[in-house]
């Protein structure tokens, strides 16, 4: 299980391993590539995949052009797709070749074991001078230099792989996919146990790298809410546990936070002091939201954008968006990820749902940066795709012949 654990890791945090200048996913996508040719491109899903990412490639080059914009920025964010795509199939294919026959969770389980070790690593580097050195030798070195990470570490806890916004958003998936396993994985009391604390440590060390992870916390709880009320399959005394569990465990995290991190909790927990003191949710940050989301003025740009994705004004991901491709380009960036998320749809409601709210989590993210977590989506639809020729197609066809699509196994079927 360690092998996959860490493919895992470095393909949610491919920043935390340079791989000759490059981060991981350049290497590994190549890789997976290369598998995939190995195996004579086995699923048809993916050539459907494929074709709707080219459809949005073709659609911002082309704005691009029309604009006479350097198209540097649209090239390397498909290549950087496509490499993040069969990245995921490598991935996935280990978590199969270890478990034969896993489950959603047992995928969601090292999604949440790779964001809770990187979490981890990360609290270490912070205590241990020389663990610091070790690991911040292994990342890339490009977008976060030495000076920029001491600078920055005055203020924040500075993560193994990632900094400032992004490590939120990595943390709130970890939070996400614990909350969807507490609410629907029937745990042993040491499993609960161990996913609860994984659940608060993932937390404060998120929060203490960005506050964007008190977003992942909230929507995993809407998450819970949503099974419990919805779900038929939703184990709801656990998910009850899991509340009061976690109102102590996060009041005995807080401690912790204290203890270790005193430098840093004024600016963490601005956003609940606000709350508890003055009854309103915000942050200095938050405030400045408003005035960030810059809306274009000229019809050209509303709907062809300027066709290059540089810095006009704001950070807010909608209003660079709109800047970079127009309304319309900016609708398709999404509908991709909803499209992506059709492709891996199941028969059971419960999976669907932690899909969609992965789109939707990236849909709040963009009020505050601009991000896509298209890879999460990627690994679940391959997940998926293997489920369904390598368990779910020779389960239903018992005593018929039927030929998987990678290995050629033959097995006996009723059809």
């Amino acid at each position: 299980m360690l092998i996959p654990l860490i493919l895992m890791f470095y393909f949610i945090y491919p920043q935390a391993l340079s791989v000759n200048g490059s981060s991981f996913v350049a290497l590994a996508g190549m890789v997976g590539l290369g598998l995939y040719a190995y195996h004579r491109f086995p699923f048809r899903e993916v050539v459907t995949a494929l074709a709707a990412l080219f459809v949005l490639f073709f659609i911002y080059y082309s704005l691009s052009w029309i604009n006479k914009a350097p198209d540097g920025y649209t090239i390397g964010y498909f290549r950087t797709q496509i490499a993040w795509f069969f990245t995921a199939y490598m991935v996935v294919l280990s978590i199969f070749k270890v478990h034969k026959k896993p489950t959603f969770n047992t995928f969601l389980l090292y999604v949440v074991g790779a964001i809770t070790l990187q979490s981890l690593i990360t609290f270490l580097m912070y205590l241990n001078e020389g663990i610091h050195d070790f690991f911040f030798s292994l990342q890339m070195q490009g977008e976060y230099t030495e000076e920029v990470m001491n600078e920055a570490g005055g203020q924040r806890l500075m993560g193994y792989g990632i900094g400032f916004f992004g490590a939120g958003a990595l943390s709130g998936i970890g939070l996400i996919a614990a909350s969807y396993l507490l609410i629907r994985m029937k745990l042993s009391t040491k499993g609960f146990v161990l996913l609860v604390a994984c659940y608060v440590f993932m937390f404060y060390i998120g929060l203490f790298m960005a506050r964007t992870t008190v977003v992942g916390m909230a929507l995993g709880l809407v998450l819970i809410a949503v099974l419990y009320l919805k779900d038929d399959k939703s184990v709801k005394k656990q998910a009850k546990k899991f509340i009061i569990a976690s109102f102590f465990l996060m009041f005995a995290g807080y401690i912790f936070a204290m203890f270790y991190f005193s430098g840093f909790s004024t600016w963490a927990f601005e956003l609940f002091t606000n709350l508890f003191e003055h009854g309103r949710l915000e942050t200095k940050s938050s405030n400045g939201l408003e005035e960030m989301l810059i809306f274009p003025e000229d019809l050209h740009t509303i709907v062809f954008g300027r066709g290059d994705m540089g810095f006009w004004g704001s950070d807010v991901g909608y209003s660079r968006l709109i800047f970079y491709v127009g309304i319309p380009g900016t609708i398709f960036f999404f509908l991709y990820q909803f499209f992506i998320t059709k492709l891996s749809s199941t028969k059971d409601w419960g999976v669907n749902t932690f899909a969609l709210t992965m789109v939707l989590y990236t849909m709040i993210l963009n009020f505050k940066g601009w991000i896509d977590l298209n890879f999460i989506l990627y690994s679940i639809f391959f997940f998926f795709v293997f489920y369904k020729y390598y368990i779910y197609y020779p389960k239903i066809h018992m005593e018929k012949e039927f030929v998987l699509p990678k290995f050629k196994t033959t097995v006996k079927t009723t059809e």
